[in-house]
């Protein structure tokens, strides 16, 4: 009998173990939420719940997931499921930089990061979160610190032969920092090298999101056929996937394209359609970018009362999430509206906002890097603190006396030393706010006061004008008052950018030139590149270097699109040690340099050039094309 009673206990657990390895995780979301309910909560469980906690995230149920996501972690603890608990932080992540939440998003990446190197996770679970990580930093502005990430993210994939590429795609977060830097044809490789990954993996969530960001690039540099492949591929692979959340972006680079080949209804058609699926699936960053572009659109169709109203509604979006650089991008675009409209103080007033944004945002990416030195100092100040310790244990006893002596003639010398510091750094202090000052002055009589006389000197012949019935005149006038007034805020902004000084590093003369650059190549039709790489772009310039770096490589590209009729120009920044050359090269008709030497522009550059002991060479060839190159000691 108890034979009898043995062989059925083990046939019984022989069941349970067949009947255990029967057991699969459904797909579908009603197999799932059954599956649940009926299920013991083990290890099948926990892959089910995150099975399902996804499927809420891909339908923007983002309330559900969470809520998922946190029994999935308290569930993981309990039965030390180390990947369970990745996945719960990965999963709040995505949820939260779906619907806007940046900062949110990147405390729950850097969680699983750091679980999975605590943890011991697979390198597929350390590139995952490497990915991510490096995504968020690059979406709140910090693409320094992003690009970082990212890279490393692809060197464990490349190095390690990874099958897989998890998370959001390396290569092409790398792609978006790169051509933010103006290295558009290292970003065209990244994306390049990222689409056909997700091609040889048949992932098309991913190819729709890769063919988006190359259409996009494409449309920046005005190739506007190639990009509509690029972005209709996007759409296809979007629909077929169900990934309807990337839709509302290809809908804002389909309507950037279709601007471009000047097709207004296939422009709003777009926005309107991601307009719908952004308030949907309640996107709230996405839809700031569509109010943004609806914006612009209006704009071009010079309905300005429209394109007001969903600056300021894409604004108000933006505030409530925290984005410091989109709110930039629309104060931006409400200056340009109002110079279009003629309203200059309010062209001004938002242009004033602007600037301040750019100078936060600066100063968080600087606390970014403020950080991480300070964490390094700490940890190498504890080691040389433990080192020291030891030393000093086993000198003690024959130290003491040169300790006395030595400490009393250092603290006689670090005193002298601060009085002489302070006096130093008190007259170096007085004398370069006195060197500002004198320059403020002068740059606001130069600049501003001349034209403030011929406006004022303008104003009162138009008045005459309109006395004795000459309306024609006076309009004339009114115009070149209107074009002196532009340009008066033009010189008051490039005044205040110049004597900021976290304006002082090439990267951010690099960003303002861009900035100055890019409307009148896109006005023109012209393509436009910078060259520089991360050596150049660390460079701090003291205030003189700068202005004048800064006034003639704004000369230069004046120049070129106004008298070149080139179709492309390239800025390109260079240098090693102390040498530093900046050139603005072009293709277009080219000219005598001989004949145009003594113009009053060149003048200025040249002795621009010799005021920081640089050089200013002028090359051109007749229907070849132009360089001027700068070159100076910094």
């Amino acid at each position: 009998m108890k034979r009898l009673c043995t062989l059925v206990a083990y046939w019984l657990i022989l069941s349970a173990m067949a009947l255990a390895q029967k057991r699969t995780v459904p797909q579908s979301t009603d197999s799932l939420i059954q599956f649940l309910k009926t299920s013991p909560k083990d290890t099948l469980y926990v892959r089910a719940l995150t099975e399902l906690a996804w499927q809420k995230v891909d339908a923007s149920d983002y309330k559900t997931a969470d809520s998922l996501a946190k029994e999935l972690l308290t569930l993981s603890q309990k039965l030390k499921q180390k990947k369970g608990e990745f996945d719960s932080y990965d999963l709040r992540g995505r949820a939260a930089y779906i619907q806007g939440n940046y900062e949110e998003a990147l405390t729950f990446y850097k969680k699983t990061l750091q679980l999975a190197k605590a943890l011991g996770l697979d390198l597929s679970s350390q590139q995952r979160a490497l990915s991510n990580v490096g995504m968020m930093h690059h979406l709140m502005g910090n693409n320094e610190e992003g690009l970082k990430f990212v890279l490393e993210s692809i060197k464990l994939f490349e190095s390690h032969r990874l099958p897989k590429l998890s998370g959001s795609s390396p290569y092409d977060v790398a792609a978006a920092i790169l051509h933010l830097q103006g290295k558009n044809e290292d970003a065209l490789k990244y994306f390049q090298q990222s689409l056909a990954i997700k091609t040889k993996e048949k992932n098309y969530r991913g190819m729709a999101v890769t063919n988006n960001r190359i259409g996009s690039l494409l449309a920046e540099q005005k190739e506007y056929q190639r990009a509509l492949s690029y972005l209709q591929k996007a759409e296809k692979y979007a629909i077929e996937a169900n990934y309807e959340a990337i839709l509302v972006d290809i809908s804002i680079n389909l309507s950037s394209v279709y601007r471009g080949l000047n097709q207004p209804k296939e422009d709003i058609a777009a926005l309107k359609r991601g307009e719908e699926i952004a308030k949907r699936l309640k996107l709230s960053a996405l839809l700031g970018a569509i109010y943004g572009n609806l914006g612009q659109y209006y704009q071009s169709q010079k309905q300005y009362s429209q394109a007001e109203t969903y600056l300021k509604d894409a604004l108000s979006i933006f505030k409530e999430i925290g984005s410091l650089e989109y709110q930039g991008y629309i104060y931006q675009a409400l200056r340009e509206m109002f110079v279009e409209k003629g309203d200059f103080k309010r062209a001004y007033e938002n242009q004033q906002v602007a600037q301040k944004l750019s100078d936060s945002l600066f100063s968080q990416q600087q606390k970014a890097r403020m950080d991480e030195l300070s964490m390094k100092f700490e940890t190498e100040r504890k080691e040389q603190q433990i080192k020291l310790l030891q030393k000093e244990s086993e000198l003690k006893s024959q130290q003491n006396r040169l300790w006395l002596v030595g400490g009393g003639l250092a603290l006689l010398l670090a005193l002298v030393s601060i009085v002489f510091v302070i006096n130093r750094a008190k007259y170096r202090r007085l004398q370069e706010a006195l060197q500002l000052r004198n320059k403020i002055a002068a740059d606001l009589h130069d600049e501003i006061g001349s034209t403030l006389s011929s406006i004022s000197l303008m104003s009162g012949l138009t008045q005459k004008q309109l006395a004795t019935n000459q309306p024609q005149k006076a309009e004339q006038m009114v115009s070149k008052i209107s074009a002196d007034a532009r340009q008066m805020l033009e010189s008051m902004d490039d005044i205040v950018w110049t004597i900021n000084p976290r304006n002082d590093s090439m990267q951010h003369l690099f960003v303002r030139l861009r900035e100055y650059a890019k409307p009148l190549a896109e006005s023109k039709e012209i393509a436009l590149d910078f060259v520089t790489d991360a050596q150049v772009e660390a460079l701090s310039l003291p205030l003189q270097v700068r202005q004048n770096v800064y006034l003639i490589v704004k000369e230069a590209l004046n120049n070129a699109f106004k008298y070149a009729q080139a179709s492309k120009i390239s800025v390109e920044f260079s240098g090693q040690g102390d040498k530093w050359n900046v050139s603005v090269i072009d293709n277009g008709v080219g000219f005598d340099v001989a004949g145009v030497n003594t113009r009053n522009g060149l003048k200025n550059m040249k002795k621009r050039a010799e005021e920081i002991g640089g050089t200013l060479v002028i090359e051109s060839v007749l229907q070849k094309g132009s360089e001027v190159r700068l070159s100076f000691k910094n």
